[in-house]
């Protein structure tokens, strides 16, 4: 191993040299970043020159917005709310609710 031209020291050279090159790609990999692919093919045909590889380093460690979960959306409310109006109208016309109770919910339900 103490032999400079070893091909067991050449291949750890290389290897070293293999993901020193791609490090900027490894950390957009590891971070998810979006421009991942963009990030890989900078690095790859301009990498060579020392500020294409220090462009993609900085690409692939900047800062990006995630996708906020959108929560859901209340376009269905006023429909939602209409429904539940019907279905207490019906059940006042059966009788199982009196008018009071019928006004007491109907108040509620549109209070909310």
């Amino acid at each position: 191993m103490s032999d400079p031209s070893s091909p067991i020291t050449g291949f750890i050279l290389l290897a070293i040299a293999f993901i020193a090159y791609f490090l900027p790609t490894f950390i957009a990999a590891k971070r998810d970043h979006p421009n991942g692919t963009g990030i890989f093919l900078l690095n790859l045909f301009l990498g060579w020159t020392f500020i294409g590889w220090l462009a993609a380093l900085i690409w692939s460690v900047s800062a990006f917005k995630q996708p906020e979960k959108s929560a859901p959306t209340t376009a269905d409310e006023p429909n939602t709310r209409i429904s539940q109006l019907q279905t207490l109208a019906a059940l006042k016309e059966k009788g199982v609710l009196t008018e009071a109770e019928f006004e007491v919910e109907k108040a509620k339900l549109l209070q909310s």
